[in-house]
C-alpha cells in the first residue's frame, strides 16, 4: 500500500479490538493503558495524530503529530520507562502526510504485538482491550489471563493425588518402556519427567501427570477435560423440533493419549460410512477431509487447550465441515496470522510426554498446523481456517471445510491476506472475470461458508473481508519511502 491507501484505511476503519486513533494532543499516560490493554489482548495498531471520527470526517481528522510534538516524545520515554514487565514486541514508524491545514505532517504509528506475559503500569493498574474499550481488571482476572497466556502453567501444579491407584498402570508401562525406563520405580520416574513432586519422600502428582496417565482426569480433577463430540445430518443444528443428531452427542475421557485415539477411531467411522458421490465416471467419497489433517487438528487441541478453563473440547461433525473448538483463546504470542510460523506451548510437558510415546500422535518440530494447511490444499479443499478471538473471545475455533475449493478462491484470499478488505469490482479485476452478477454469487457463497464476512448493504460502500480480520499489522514490517522506521 502506499500512503494515500495507508490513510485513508487508516480513516476508514473503526475502532475496535485492536485499533484505535487519536490525536497527539491526548495525554500520553492515557495512550500508555492502550498499550497495556493491547499487548494483554490481542495486539493491536494505535495511530496518533488522527481526531476522533464523532468530532470530524474524511481528511478533516488528520491533524497530524505536529499538533503536539512533546506529547509524543514523551509518550514514548513513558512507554519504556512505565510498564511491567517490560514491553518487548512492539514497534513504531512515521507516515507522511498532508494534515488538515494543508501543510507537511506525520502520523506515528504504534504496532503493538499480543505479549507472553501479562502487563501493568507501575502505578498498579492493569488493562485488557475488550472492543473499543480498555478495561481495568483486579487480581483474579489477572490470575485467569496468565494462566490463558501460559504464564502460568496448571500442568505443573500439584494435584492433590498422592496414591497411583487410579492411573492407567497399563500406559504407564508402556511409556516407560517407549523411554527406556522400565526399571524405574514409577514414583521416581514421575517424578524425574516433572509429573510428580517429592517432598521429603512424599509424592504426589503434578495435574499434568492425571491428566496423561489418569484413568479419568475429569473425575480425579474435578473438571471438565475430555472431547465432546456431536454430529449433524446437513449444515446446521435444529434448535427447535426434533434434533439432527446423527446419533446422540458423547464425551470421550480417558488419558489425553486415550482420548485422542479414541476421537480418532470416530472419525475413521465417519469416512468408512460416507454415502459414495458419482464424480466423473467413478464413485469418489463425500467426506473428503484427509485423516492427517483431522489428527493434526484435534491432538492440537488437546495439547494446547488452556485446562484452566472448566470445559471440554468441542467437536462438532456437519456434512460441509468440521468445528473443532477448544477452550482458553491463543496462548502466548499466537494469534491467527503468525499460527502458520510461531510456536508457543502453554502445555509444554503435556506436549513433550505425548511425543516421547512410540506411538506419538505429535511430532513436535514446530511444522504441525503449516502441513495441515498444506495436506488440505493438496486435496484441493480449502484451508483450514482459524476464526479470530473477537469472533470467538474464550476459545480457538477451527474449521475444516469438507468441500472442493472454488478456482477463485486462491487469488481473492491472497489479495486478503495483504490488503485486507476486497470490492466485487476488485474481485474481478483480480481474478480475470467480467461478470459482475457470476463474481456476485461467488462472493455469496464464501460468506455463507464462513470464509468471508460482508461489511455495508450498499452497493457502492459494500466490501468484503476475512472474518474478524483486523488492519494487517505485516503492512509495517519494514520502512520504505512512505513509511519510516523509527524504532523496533
Amino acid at each position: 500500500m502506499n500512503n494515500e491507501e495507508l490513510v485513508k484505511m487508516f480513516l476508514d476503519t473503526q475502532e475496535w479490538q485492536t485499533f484505535e486513533c487519536k490525536r497527539a494532543a491526548i495525554k500520553p499516560s492515557d495512550l500508555l493503558e492502550t498499550v497495556v490493554a493491547f499487548a494483554n489482548a490481542d495486539g493491536g495498531l494505535i495511530v496518533i495524530g488522527i481526531e476522533d471520527p464523532k468530532k470530524a470526517n474524511g481528511v478533516k481528522r488528520l491533524l497530524g503529530i505536529s499538533e503536539n510534538l512533546d506529547n509524543c516524545s514523551d509518550f514514548l520515554k513513558l512507554l519504556e520507562k512505565e510498564i511491567e514487565p517490560p514491553l518487548l514486541l512492539w514497534r513504531k514508524f512515521e507516515i507522511k502526510i498532508i494534515n488538515v491545514d494543508g501543510k507537511d505532517d506525520k502520523l506515528l504509528v504504534l504496532n503493538i504485538e499480543k505479549s507472553n506475559d501479562v502487563h501493568s503500569l507501575k502505578k498498579g493498574d492493569t488493562f485488557v482491550r475488550k472492543g473499543s474499550q480498555n478495561v481495568k481488571i483486579g487480581s483474579t482476572e489477572i490470575m485467569r489471563l496468565k494462566y490463558e497466556k501460559g504464564a502460568i502453567k496448571f500442568e505443573n501444579e500439584r494435584s492433590g493425588i498422592f496414591l497411583l491407584d487410579d492411573l492407567d498402570h497399563v500406559l504407564l508401562s508402556q511409556y516407560k518402556k517407549d523411554t527406556s525406563s522400565t526399571g524405574v520405580d514409577d514414583w521416581q520416574f514421575l517424578k524425574d519427567n516433572g509429573l510428580a513432586f517429592n517432598d521429603g519422600g512424599k509424592f504426589e502428582l503434578t495435574k499434568a501427570g492425571v491428566l496423561l496417565f489418569g484413568k479419568n482426569p475429569s473425575v480425579s480433577l474435578k473438571s471438565k477435560c475430555g472431547v465432546k463430540i456431536s454430529h449433524y445430518y446437513g449444515t446446521k443444528p435444529t434448535y427447535s423440533g426434533e434434533p439432527n443428531f446423527v446419533s446422540r452427542p458423547f464425551t470421550v475421557e480417558g488419558s489425553l493419549i486415550k482420548q485422542i485415539e479414541k476421537t480418532l477411531e470416530y472419525f475413521d467411522t465417519i469416512v468408512k460410512n460416507s454415502p459414495p458421490k458419482l464424480a466423473g465416471a467413478s464413485f469418489a467419497p463425500t467426506f473428503l477431509i484427509p485423516a492427517w489433517a483431522f489428527q493434526e487438528a484435534i491432538t492440537n487441541a488437546i495439547i494446547h487447550r488452556n485446562y484452566f478453563v472448566q470445559d471440554d473440547i468441542h467437536v462438532r461433525f456437519f456434512d460441509d465441515r468440521v468445528e473443532i473448538e477448544s477452550p482458553g483463546t491463543y496462548p502466548g504470542h499466537i494469534t491467527v496470522d503468525n499460527i502458520r510460523s510461531e510456536r508457543f506451548s502453554r502445555n509444554p510437558l503435556i506436549l513433550r510426554t505425548l511425543n516421547r510415546f512410540q506411538s506419538a500422535p505429535n511430532l513436535d518440530i514446530g511444522e504441525g498446523v503449516d502441513r495441515m494447511f498444506m495436506v488440505m490444499r493438496k486435496q484441493n479443499l480449502y484451508e483450514p481456517l482459524f476464526f479470530p478471538p473477537k469472533i470467538r473471545p474464550n476459545s480457538v475455533l477451527l474449521l475444516l471445510l469438507n468441500m472442493q475449493r472454488i478456482e477463485y478462491w486462491d487469488t481473492v484470499s491472497n489479495y486478503l491476506n495483504e490488503n485486507y478488505r476486497i470490492t466485487n469490482s476488485k474481485a474481478r479485476e483480480i481474478t480475470g472475470l467480467s461478470d459482475v452478477l457470476k463474481m456476485s454469487r461467488f462472493l455469496k457463497s464464501w460468506v455463507e461458508k464462513g470464509l468471508l464476512e460482508k461489511i455495508g448493504s450498499g452497493k457502492k460502500d459494500s466490501f468484503y473481508m476475512k472474518p474478524g480480520q483486523d488492519v494487517p499489522r505485516n503492512l509495517f514490517s519494514s520502512g520504505d519511502e512512505n513509511k519510516t522506521e523509527i524504532c523496533k
